[in-house]
Protein backbone atom coordinates (compact mmCIF):
# COMPACT_ATOMS: atom_id res chain seq x y z
CA UNK A 1 0.00 0.00 0.00
CA UNK A 2 1.07 3.52 -0.74
CA UNK A 3 0.73 4.51 2.92
CA UNK A 4 3.14 1.89 4.19
CA UNK A 5 6.81 2.60 4.86
CA UNK A 6 9.85 0.67 6.17
CA UNK A 7 11.21 1.68 9.53
CA UNK A 8 15.03 2.28 9.46
CA UNK A 9 17.15 0.40 11.97
CA UNK A 10 18.79 2.69 14.53
CA UNK A 11 22.56 3.08 14.05
CA UNK A 12 24.86 1.51 16.63
CA UNK A 13 26.22 4.75 18.09
CA UNK A 14 28.02 2.95 20.91
CA UNK A 15 30.28 1.06 18.45
CA UNK A 16 31.38 4.27 16.69
CA UNK A 17 32.12 5.98 20.00
CA UNK A 18 34.19 3.01 21.21
CA UNK A 19 36.29 3.00 18.07
CA UNK A 20 36.89 6.72 18.37
CA UNK A 21 37.99 6.33 22.00
CA UNK A 22 40.44 3.54 21.12
CA UNK A 23 41.88 5.66 18.31
CA UNK A 24 42.43 8.60 20.67
CA UNK A 25 44.12 6.35 23.25
CA UNK A 26 46.42 4.87 20.58
CA UNK A 27 47.32 8.33 19.31
CA UNK A 28 48.11 9.51 22.84
CA UNK A 29 50.36 6.48 23.42
CA UNK A 30 52.16 7.05 20.11
CA UNK A 31 52.66 10.72 20.95
CA UNK A 32 54.02 9.84 24.41
CA UNK A 33 56.42 7.27 22.97
CA UNK A 34 57.58 9.76 20.35
CA UNK A 35 58.06 12.38 23.06
CA UNK A 36 60.13 9.94 25.13
CA UNK A 37 62.26 9.05 22.11
CA UNK A 38 62.78 12.72 21.25
CA UNK A 39 63.59 13.52 24.88
CA UNK A 40 66.04 10.61 24.96
CA UNK A 41 67.73 11.74 21.75
CA UNK A 42 67.89 15.33 22.98
CA UNK A 43 69.38 14.22 26.32
CA UNK A 44 71.86 11.88 24.60
CA UNK A 45 73.04 14.62 22.22
CA UNK A 46 73.24 17.11 25.08
CA UNK A 47 75.60 14.72 26.87
CA UNK A 48 77.81 14.35 23.79
CA UNK A 49 77.81 18.11 23.25
CA UNK A 50 79.47 18.53 26.64
CA UNK A 51 82.75 17.41 25.05
CA UNK A 52 85.06 19.67 23.11
CA UNK A 53 84.61 18.25 19.61
CA UNK A 54 87.34 19.29 17.18
CA UNK A 55 87.75 18.74 13.46
CA UNK A 56 91.18 17.30 12.77
CA UNK A 57 92.85 17.91 9.38
CA UNK A 58 92.90 14.88 7.08
CA UNK A 59 96.36 13.36 7.04
CA UNK A 60 98.26 12.49 3.88
CA UNK A 61 98.52 8.73 3.36
CA UNK A 62 100.27 6.72 0.67
CA UNK A 63 97.79 4.17 -0.58
CA UNK A 64 99.14 0.82 -1.85
CA UNK A 65 99.04 0.46 -5.62
CA UNK A 66 97.63 -2.66 -7.26
CA UNK A 67 97.67 -3.81 -10.84
CA UNK A 68 94.25 -4.19 -12.52
CA UNK A 69 93.15 -7.81 -12.86
CA UNK A 70 91.75 -9.02 -16.18
CA UNK A 71 88.49 -10.94 -15.91
CA UNK A 72 88.23 -14.16 -17.88
CA UNK A 73 85.63 -16.87 -18.10
CA UNK A 74 87.81 -19.03 -15.85
CA UNK A 75 88.13 -16.38 -13.15
CA UNK A 76 84.39 -15.67 -13.32
CA UNK A 77 83.68 -19.35 -12.79
CA UNK A 78 86.12 -19.43 -9.89
CA UNK A 79 84.45 -16.37 -8.38
CA UNK A 80 81.05 -18.05 -8.62
CA UNK A 81 82.45 -21.10 -6.83
CA UNK A 82 83.94 -18.93 -4.10
CA UNK A 83 80.58 -17.23 -3.54
CA UNK A 84 78.91 -20.55 -2.80
CA UNK A 85 81.64 -21.66 -0.40
CA UNK A 86 82.44 -18.32 1.26
CA UNK A 87 80.49 -19.20 4.40
CA UNK A 88 82.91 -22.03 5.24
CA UNK A 89 86.07 -20.00 4.67
CA UNK A 90 87.97 -18.75 7.76
CA UNK A 91 87.77 -15.06 8.54
CA UNK A 92 90.56 -13.03 6.95
CA UNK A 93 91.59 -10.00 8.97
CA UNK A 94 91.25 -6.64 7.23
CA UNK A 95 91.46 -2.98 8.18
CA UNK A 96 87.64 -2.96 8.43
CA UNK A 97 87.97 -5.00 11.65
CA UNK A 98 90.10 -2.37 13.38
CA UNK A 99 89.43 0.98 15.07
CA UNK A 100 92.45 2.91 16.35
CA UNK A 101 91.83 5.45 19.11
CA UNK A 102 94.72 7.57 20.35
CA UNK A 103 94.42 8.56 24.01
CA UNK A 104 96.61 11.52 24.99
CA UNK A 105 97.11 12.68 28.54
CA UNK A 106 98.47 16.19 28.29
CA UNK A 107 100.25 17.84 31.15
CA UNK A 108 99.05 21.45 30.88
CA UNK A 109 97.14 22.99 33.76
CA UNK A 110 94.62 25.76 33.25
CA UNK A 111 96.35 28.89 31.95
CA UNK A 112 99.54 27.09 30.91
CA UNK A 113 100.67 27.43 27.29
CA UNK A 114 102.55 24.15 26.92
CA UNK A 115 100.70 21.15 25.52
CA UNK A 116 103.23 18.32 25.67
CA UNK A 117 101.85 14.78 25.45
CA UNK A 118 102.73 13.31 28.84
CA UNK A 119 101.04 9.99 28.08
CA UNK A 120 100.16 8.42 24.72
CA UNK A 121 98.30 5.12 24.56
CA UNK A 122 96.96 3.67 21.32
CA UNK A 123 93.77 1.67 21.91
CA UNK A 124 93.20 -0.72 19.00
CA UNK A 125 89.69 -2.19 18.91
CA UNK A 126 89.30 -5.44 16.97
CA UNK A 127 85.56 -5.68 16.36
CA UNK A 128 85.79 -9.25 15.02
CA UNK A 129 87.87 -10.75 17.83
CA UNK A 130 86.25 -8.48 20.48
CA UNK A 131 89.56 -7.25 21.86
CA UNK A 132 91.15 -3.95 22.84
CA UNK A 133 94.94 -3.89 22.48
CA UNK A 134 96.87 -1.19 24.35
CA UNK A 135 100.16 0.10 22.92
CA UNK A 136 102.24 2.70 24.76
CA UNK A 137 103.95 5.28 22.55
CA UNK A 138 107.30 6.19 24.07
CA UNK A 139 107.59 9.93 24.43
CA UNK A 140 111.42 10.15 24.12
CA UNK A 141 111.38 8.50 20.68
CA UNK A 142 113.24 10.60 18.10
CA UNK A 143 110.86 11.00 15.15
CA UNK A 144 110.87 12.83 11.85
CA UNK A 145 107.78 14.98 11.73
CA UNK A 146 106.54 15.94 8.27
CA UNK A 147 105.85 19.28 6.63
CA UNK A 148 102.41 20.26 7.87
CA UNK A 149 99.59 22.55 6.78
CA UNK A 150 97.55 23.75 9.74
CA UNK A 151 93.81 24.41 9.97
CA UNK A 152 94.36 28.02 8.85
CA UNK A 153 96.14 26.88 5.70
CA UNK A 154 99.59 27.97 6.88
CA UNK A 155 102.49 25.66 5.97
CA UNK A 156 105.07 24.53 8.54
CA UNK A 157 108.40 22.79 7.87
CA UNK A 158 109.11 19.40 9.40
CA UNK A 159 112.16 18.21 11.29
CA UNK A 160 113.42 15.84 13.98
CA UNK A 161 112.10 16.05 17.51
CA UNK A 162 110.96 13.91 20.45
CA UNK A 163 107.51 12.40 20.08
CA UNK A 164 106.23 14.11 23.24
CA UNK A 165 106.89 17.52 21.64
CA UNK A 166 104.84 16.81 18.51
CA UNK A 167 101.58 17.53 20.30
CA UNK A 168 102.86 20.87 21.55
CA UNK A 169 104.31 21.84 18.15
CA UNK A 170 100.97 21.16 16.51
CA UNK A 171 99.11 23.09 19.18
CA UNK A 172 101.16 26.28 18.83
CA UNK A 173 100.50 26.38 15.06
CA UNK A 174 97.07 27.85 15.75
CA UNK A 175 96.67 27.46 19.55
CA UNK A 176 94.19 24.68 18.87
CA UNK A 177 93.80 21.06 19.91
CA UNK A 178 92.81 20.23 16.32
CA UNK A 179 96.33 20.91 15.05
CA UNK A 180 97.91 19.15 18.04
CA UNK A 181 95.96 16.03 17.11
CA UNK A 182 96.49 16.53 13.38
CA UNK A 183 100.29 16.79 13.54
CA UNK A 184 100.48 13.84 15.95
CA UNK A 185 98.36 11.68 13.64
CA UNK A 186 100.47 12.57 10.60
CA UNK A 187 103.70 11.88 12.50
CA UNK A 188 102.51 8.47 13.75
CA UNK A 189 101.56 7.46 10.23
CA UNK A 190 104.80 8.73 8.66
CA UNK A 191 107.04 7.02 11.22
CA UNK A 192 105.15 3.88 12.27
CA UNK A 193 102.36 3.34 9.73
CA UNK A 194 99.71 3.93 12.41
CA UNK A 195 96.38 5.17 11.05
CA UNK A 196 94.61 6.93 13.91
CA UNK A 197 90.83 6.93 13.45
CA UNK A 198 89.89 9.01 16.49
CA UNK A 199 91.72 11.12 19.07
CA UNK A 200 90.83 11.65 22.73
CA UNK A 201 92.61 14.18 24.95
CA UNK A 202 92.24 14.31 28.71
CA UNK A 203 94.16 16.52 31.15
CA UNK A 204 95.28 15.84 34.71
CA UNK A 205 92.23 17.44 36.35
CA UNK A 206 89.85 15.31 34.29
CA UNK A 207 91.86 12.18 35.11
CA UNK A 208 91.70 12.82 38.86
CA UNK A 209 87.97 13.56 38.74
CA UNK A 210 87.21 10.46 36.66
CA UNK A 211 89.08 8.11 39.01
CA UNK A 212 87.37 9.60 42.07
CA UNK A 213 83.94 9.23 40.46
CA UNK A 214 84.77 5.59 39.71
CA UNK A 215 85.46 5.07 43.40
CA UNK A 216 89.20 4.64 42.92
CA UNK A 217 91.19 1.78 41.40
CA UNK A 218 92.91 -1.19 43.06
CA UNK A 219 96.54 -1.58 41.98
CA UNK A 220 99.35 -3.91 43.06
CA UNK A 221 102.46 -1.96 44.13
CA UNK A 222 106.02 -3.20 44.52
CA UNK A 223 108.04 -2.12 47.55
CA UNK A 224 110.08 0.23 45.33
CA UNK A 225 106.93 1.84 43.90
CA UNK A 226 105.37 2.29 47.34
CA UNK A 227 108.58 3.81 48.71
CA UNK A 228 108.86 6.22 45.80
CA UNK A 229 105.26 7.41 46.17
CA UNK A 230 105.62 7.83 49.93
CA UNK A 231 108.93 9.72 49.61
CA UNK A 232 107.71 12.06 46.88
CA UNK A 233 108.68 15.57 47.97
CA UNK A 234 105.38 17.20 47.00
CA UNK A 235 103.04 14.40 48.09
CA UNK A 236 99.37 15.39 48.29
CA UNK A 237 97.90 11.95 48.87
CA UNK A 238 97.84 9.34 51.62
CA UNK A 239 100.56 6.76 52.34
CA UNK A 240 100.64 3.50 50.40
CA UNK A 241 102.25 0.12 51.07
CA UNK A 242 103.66 -2.85 49.21
CA UNK A 243 100.93 -5.09 47.79
CA UNK A 244 97.38 -4.25 46.77
CA UNK A 245 96.37 -0.62 47.31
CA UNK A 246 93.24 1.41 46.68
CA UNK A 247 94.24 4.53 44.75
CA UNK A 248 92.14 7.67 44.58
CA UNK A 249 92.49 10.15 41.72
CA UNK A 250 95.53 12.03 43.02
CA UNK A 251 97.41 8.88 44.02
CA UNK A 252 96.56 7.22 40.71
CA UNK A 253 97.94 10.20 38.80
CA UNK A 254 101.21 10.01 40.75
CA UNK A 255 101.36 6.27 40.05
CA UNK A 256 100.92 6.49 36.26
CA UNK A 257 103.43 9.37 36.01
CA UNK A 258 106.08 7.70 38.20
CA UNK A 259 109.33 6.98 36.34
CA UNK A 260 112.17 6.97 38.89
CA UNK A 261 111.34 4.27 41.39
CA UNK A 262 114.26 2.05 42.43
CA UNK A 263 114.97 -0.42 39.62
CA UNK A 264 113.46 1.77 36.90
CA UNK A 265 116.60 1.59 34.75
CA UNK A 266 114.60 2.13 31.57
CA UNK A 267 112.30 4.66 33.19
CA UNK A 268 109.83 5.20 30.35
CA UNK A 269 109.53 1.45 29.71
CA UNK A 270 108.55 0.81 33.34
CA UNK A 271 106.34 3.88 33.38
CA UNK A 272 104.35 2.89 30.30
CA UNK A 273 103.99 -0.68 31.61
CA UNK A 274 102.37 0.77 34.74
CA UNK A 275 100.07 2.87 32.59
CA UNK A 276 98.89 -0.15 30.60
CA UNK A 277 98.36 -2.12 33.82
CA UNK A 278 96.33 0.76 35.20
CA UNK A 279 94.29 1.08 31.98
CA UNK A 280 93.44 -2.62 32.09
CA UNK A 281 92.15 -2.25 35.66
CA UNK A 282 90.26 0.90 34.69
CA UNK A 283 88.55 -0.67 31.66
CA UNK A 284 87.64 -3.75 33.69
CA UNK A 285 85.90 -1.51 36.24
CA UNK A 286 84.08 0.54 33.60
CA UNK A 287 82.65 -2.67 32.11
CA UNK A 288 80.79 -3.30 35.40
CA UNK A 289 79.32 0.19 35.85
CA UNK A 290 75.56 0.73 36.10
CA UNK A 291 73.74 3.11 33.77
CA UNK A 292 73.30 5.71 36.52
CA UNK A 293 77.00 5.55 37.36
CA UNK A 294 77.87 6.04 33.69
CA UNK A 295 75.58 9.09 33.56
CA UNK A 296 77.20 10.62 36.65
CA UNK A 297 80.67 10.01 35.27
CA UNK A 298 79.75 11.47 31.89
CA UNK A 299 78.20 14.60 33.41
CA UNK A 300 81.36 15.43 35.33
CA UNK A 301 84.13 14.29 32.99
CA UNK A 302 82.90 14.91 29.43
CA UNK A 303 83.29 18.72 29.63
CA UNK A 304 87.00 18.14 30.36
CA UNK A 305 87.56 15.88 27.33
CA UNK A 306 88.43 16.79 23.74
CA UNK A 307 87.63 14.37 20.90
CA UNK A 308 88.04 14.33 17.13
CA UNK A 309 84.58 12.81 16.66
CA UNK A 310 81.16 14.09 15.72
CA UNK A 311 78.03 12.93 17.55
CA UNK A 312 77.22 10.51 14.73
CA UNK A 313 80.73 9.02 14.81
CA UNK A 314 80.53 8.60 18.58
CA UNK A 315 77.15 6.89 18.20
CA UNK A 316 78.51 4.58 15.50
CA UNK A 317 81.46 3.66 17.73
CA UNK A 318 79.16 2.96 20.69
CA UNK A 319 76.92 0.75 18.55
CA UNK A 320 79.98 -1.32 17.64
CA UNK A 321 81.40 -1.42 21.17
CA UNK A 322 78.31 -2.09 23.31
CA UNK A 323 77.68 -5.66 22.01
CA UNK A 324 81.35 -6.44 22.71
CA UNK A 325 81.46 -5.37 26.36
CA UNK A 326 80.40 -8.62 28.03
CA UNK A 327 83.13 -10.65 26.31
CA UNK A 328 85.66 -7.88 25.75
CA UNK A 329 89.29 -8.96 26.21
CA UNK A 330 91.88 -6.33 27.11
CA UNK A 331 95.40 -7.03 25.82
CA UNK A 332 98.77 -5.29 25.86
CA UNK A 333 101.20 -5.21 22.93
CA UNK A 334 103.92 -3.39 24.84
CA UNK A 335 105.52 -0.29 23.42
CA UNK A 336 106.00 1.54 20.17
CA UNK A 337 108.74 1.63 19.06
CA UNK A 338 109.71 -1.97 19.74
CA UNK A 339 113.27 -3.09 20.33
CA UNK A 340 115.38 -3.96 17.30
CA UNK A 341 118.93 -5.18 16.83
CA UNK A 342 121.48 -2.43 16.47
CA UNK A 343 119.26 0.19 18.10
CA UNK A 344 119.63 1.04 21.76
CA UNK A 345 117.51 2.84 24.29
CA UNK A 346 118.65 6.12 25.73
CA UNK A 347 121.04 7.21 22.96
CA UNK A 348 122.57 10.65 23.40
CA UNK A 349 121.93 12.78 20.31
CA UNK A 350 122.43 16.41 19.32
CA UNK A 351 118.93 16.82 17.84
CA UNK A 352 119.09 20.44 16.75
CA UNK A 353 122.79 20.75 15.89
CA UNK A 354 123.34 23.29 18.66
CA UNK A 355 125.72 21.23 20.76
CA UNK A 356 123.02 20.29 23.28
CA UNK A 357 122.84 16.53 23.87
CA UNK A 358 119.45 14.90 24.45
CA UNK A 359 118.60 11.37 25.57
CA UNK A 360 116.40 9.82 22.89
CA UNK A 361 115.17 6.45 21.67
CA UNK A 362 116.13 5.30 18.17
CA UNK A 363 114.32 2.56 16.28
CA UNK A 364 114.31 0.47 13.11
CA UNK A 365 111.57 2.05 10.99
CA UNK A 366 110.88 -0.94 8.71
CA UNK A 367 110.52 -3.38 11.62
CA UNK A 368 108.28 -1.01 13.55
CA UNK A 369 106.02 -0.20 10.60
CA UNK A 370 105.53 -3.92 9.91
CA UNK A 371 104.88 -4.62 13.60
CA UNK A 372 102.38 -1.80 14.07
CA UNK A 373 100.56 -2.50 10.78
CA UNK A 374 100.03 -6.07 11.97
CA UNK A 375 98.61 -4.87 15.29
CA UNK A 376 96.51 -1.97 14.02
CA UNK A 377 95.39 -3.06 10.54
CA UNK A 378 95.71 -6.85 10.51
CA UNK A 379 98.46 -6.84 7.88
CA UNK A 380 100.52 -10.00 8.35
CA UNK A 381 101.17 -12.00 11.49
CA UNK A 382 102.06 -10.31 14.76
CA UNK A 383 105.43 -11.75 15.86
CA UNK A 384 105.27 -13.61 19.16
CA UNK A 385 108.60 -12.11 20.22
CA UNK A 386 110.19 -8.82 19.31
CA UNK A 387 113.87 -8.90 18.29
CA UNK A 388 115.96 -7.19 20.95
CA UNK A 389 119.12 -5.17 20.60
CA UNK A 390 122.55 -6.84 20.58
Amino acid sequence: MSGRYERKKPQNQSTGGWKKTVLIVVLVIVVLIAALVVAGVVYYNSMLNKMNQVQVPTISRTEPTTEPVETTAATEATAATVETTAATEPHVASSADYINILLVGQAAREGEAERFADTMILCTVNTYEKTVTLTSLLRDTLVQYPNYTDTNGKKHSGGKIKLTSIYHNGYICTNSTADAMGLMNQTLYSNFGIEVDYDVEIDFDAFIKAINLLGGINVELTAAEANYLNDFHDRYYYEVKEGKNWLDGSTALAYVRMRKAEGDGESDIKRTARQRQFMEALLAKVKKMSLSDVQNLANEVLPLVSVSMTNSQITDLLMKMLPMLSGLEIKSSGTCPVRARGYSWGDMVDIYGDGQIHSVMLYDKDKNVAYMRAITEGEGEIPETVPIQD
